[in-house]
């Protein structure tokens, strides 16, 4: 008779949450099982960093319709270079309740959203984690400070490598143990002397990318094709850095293709034992034994596999006592850009400015202490300049012929965008369910459906004061601006910061998971994704994802040791 292998901990994702979360117990000597729902990525064949658009049968767009009409913000994602990455939505569709957007961001491969994120790596400040008691009243407060996770933020950027981000700024720390920032461009100066001018400060952008050899991995070589890949391990990814890591531990397993959809219970005991997954290759069914579980599979799939859960005892989903799961969903004001042009720089020979894929600066929120009637909290800028991928301000224009051609030349070093990331709100209104038609996803798993507006009164009035400090900010650092229309704040998911929906508090009432990522109802089950964020500032996420999950591995372990679970 065979014996069925029981492990000490399964982890559910491989990306920033599961992949940190199963090195860091791992690296504990426990016994690890990490699930993945996509196949292995192999960097020298699925990236393709160096290709122009010019090598691509569409210029990296596809063929029109081939991905039918992608949601909202997700235009940008799926291209020639990253379709063999992204699930597209017309081959695995999701719902969504009447009048509801959510833009949905899948990639199920080995590393998940690290293969292709934005890299940014700042830190949430003290009062980010003390909204309600700290700022407005508004909201809750995370059960957590900043100097609890605050060690564990040091101990991620050791771990991932991070440039830049050293200076300390009012609310947002500075990053510790960094490498050298990056050389900011020149138009990215003018930025920097213009919000001067007006009393505002930009800083080195913090960004998960090396700027000197590193652990092992060399400098980035400037290519900047980040968002496509990285066949040099130069952008941090839980693929690149963490799994050649762990492969080469013996209490480390990964299974790939095994798309997790519940978790098993203990009648006994009422704990977790284990998982059941579909094998994506022959879509059969597969139980794994584990003493803990861990969900880290991203906020959607993680708030999916517990409502997929439920039974008797928690018939609205697993762990759902609270009645909270699902809700609170959040995402950043976002995509309000200004764009323009330096009149100095027009005409200046062009320049390989692709530099490390993002920003060397950007300015972070300064609005704190300002009465506003019309919106709560504050938002950051980012600002894109010289010569990239594109053809620059000049293809804005109207134009045609030679005159044309000449002027886009003309313009194309001289060329800046701004933008900015404001906070999103808490709201039990957005929130996500199964289906109740019954969708289910190609594996046979029941299907999300999303009742979500990122229009609301807040957003509105972010986006407003936004657009018009961007355009105070480029006219004051001597910028032309380009002719624009405000959008409308974009769907929820659009930036791929969601949180939410599994919230992190104190009082089982009103939060799923408690200030260590354990399930109130169930203590040996943990979601350590942004699913368990409790507000949503205008930082980016995935710092701060990496750091509540070491945070909760590292407890777990520790634990487990002394035989507490």
């Amino acid at each position: 008779m065979s014996t069925q292998t029981v492990y000490d901990v399964i982890v559910v994702g491989s990306g920033a949450s599961g992949g940190v979360a199963a090195y860091a117990l791992a690296s504990k000597g426990l016994k690890v099982l990490c699930l993945e729902a996509g196949r292995m990525i192999e960097p020298h064949k699925d990236f393709y960093t160096h290709k122009y658009p010019f090598k691509w049968p569409y210029r990296g767009n596809a063929k029109p319709g081939k991905y039918g009409k992608l949601p909202q913000g997700m235009e940008w994602k799926i291209n020639e270079w990253t379709e063999n990455l992204y699930t597209v939505p017309q081959d695995d569709p999701y719902a969504l309740a009447p009048g509801a957007k959510f833009t949905w961001t899948r990639l199920r491969a080995v590393g998940g959203r690290t293969l292709v994120w934005g890299r940014e790596s700042g830190r949430f400040g003290p009062l980010d984690f003390k909204p309600k008691s700290l700022q407005d009243g508004f909201g809750e407060d995370w059960p957590i400070t900043y100097e609890d996770l605050a060690p564990y933020y040091d101990k991620v950027e050791t771990l991932i490598g991070v440039a830049g981000g050293g200076e300390d700024v009012y609310n947002s720390p500075a990053n510790k143990n960094i490498l050298p920032a990056f050389r900011p461009r020149c138009g990215e100066w003018l930025i920097k002397k213009g919000a001067a001018k007006l009393g505002i400060k930009t800083v080195a952008f913090p960004l998960a990318v090396l700027s000197k050899p590193y652990d092992n991995r060399p400098a980035c070589h400037y290519c900047g094709a980040c968002n496509f890949g990285c066949d040099t391990a130069s952008r941090f990814s839980t693929l690149e850095v963490l799994f050649p890591k762990l492969e080469k531990m013996k209490n480390f397993t990964l299974r790939t293709n095994a798309a997790v959809h519940r978790v098993l219970l203990d009648r006994s005991t009422g704990e977790a034992r284990g998982v059941s997954f579909v094998d994506t290759t022959n879509k059969l069914e597969y139980e794994a034994y584990g003493k803990t579980v861990v969900l880290g599979a991203s906020m959607v799939e993680s708030i999916r596999i517990l409502f997929n859960s439920r039974n008797s005892e928690f018939p609205q989903g697993l762990a759902n006592s609270s009645g909270t799961l699902g809700r609170y969903l959040m995402e950043h004001v976002a995509f309000n850009t200004v764009q323009g042009y330096f009149p100095q720089l027009v005409g200046q020979p062009s320049t390989n400015d692709d530099g490390p894929g993002a920003s060397s600066l950007y300015i972070p929120r300064y609005n704190f202490g300002k009465k506003n009637d019309k919106f709560l909290r504050g938002y950051r800028f980012t600002f894109y300049t010289g010569c990239g991928m594109g053809p620059g301000p000049g293809a804005h224009l109207p134009g045609f012929g030679s005159a044309y051609k000449k002027r886009i030349k003309e313009l194309y070093p001289a060329g800046v965008s701004i933008d900015g990331y404001g906070e999103g709100l808490p709201f039990d209104w957005n929130f996500v369910e199964i289906d109740p038609e019954g969708l289910k996803d190609r594996y046979g798993i029941p299907q999300v459906r999303f009742h979500t507006n990122a229009e609301y009164d807040h957003a509105f009035a972010m986006r407003d004061e936004m657009y018009g400090q961007m355009e105070e900010i480029l006219k004051a650092s001597g910028a032309e601006v380009l002719p624009y229309e405000k959008k409308n704040p974009y769907p929820l998911g659009s930036v791929t910061h969601e949180a939410g929906g599994a919230r992190m508090g104190d009082d089982p009432k009103t939060s799923v998971l408690d200030k260590w990522n354990r399930c109130h109802d169930i203590k040996n089950l943990l979601v350590v994704d942004a699913a368990c964020f409790t507000s949503h500032p205008e930082k980016s996420v995935t710092l701060t994802i990496m750091a509540l999950a070491l945070r909760a591995s590292e407890h777990l372990a520790e634990e487990i040791r002394l035989g507490n679970t």
